[in-house]
């Protein structure tokens, strides 16, 4: 809905952001010097929280927190032409629809597979083992992913009226 909301048509898009490259305050040495070292840091946290959630706490949606502000940081530190490379309004679709689609499919097996009370072939691996514990694991990951891109997507709807 914030999306619907707030997205601006391209050419508003390319205004908005000619006129933010214009008036926007240059990042400081000092800043994406220390970005530069933080961002790498606070992304690779957010991916063990991620994938380490269905182990102690933490999870998709607490990963998925700390990878947005990630690629918030990322987006202060370098600009909107350098994030725009990488995770553009393509990208953040295809990352968002795949990880939905993804999410909901699995459980649609699994509760599938748990209703009717049929064996699934989802292997629950050794307690304790990072792949362990069937689906809960690649959901983490789905989720993860989809709160990252809502976070940016949100903060980038603000701040520049698109992807």
């Amino acid at each position: 809905a914030v999306w619907m909301l707030l997205k601006k048509e391209e050419k508003e898009i390319r205004a908005l952001i000619e006129e933010n490259l214009t008036f926007a305050p240059k990042a400081d040495i000092i800043f994406r010097t220390v970005a530069r070292f933080l961002v790498p840091c606070v992304l690779l946290f957010g991916a063990y929280i991620v994938l380490n959630g269905h182990l102690s706490a933490g999870g998709g949606f607490a990963g998925g927190a700390v990878l947005g502000a990630g690629l918030i940081l990322y987006h202060l530190s370098n600009g909107t032409p350098k994030t725009r490379r990488f995770l553009n309004e393509k990208t953040f679709i295809r990352i968002v629809m795949g990880s939905l689609l993804f999410y909901a499919v699995a459980k649609s097996y699994s509760f599938f597979t748990g209703a009717n009370h049929i064996e699934s072939l989802i292997p629950l691996g050794t307690p304790g083992s990072i792949f362990s514990a069937g689906l809960i694991m690649p959901l983490n990951i789905a989720v993860g992913l989809v709160v990252a891109c809502t976070v940016y997507g949100i903060y980038a709807l603000f701040a520049r009226g698109g992807l």
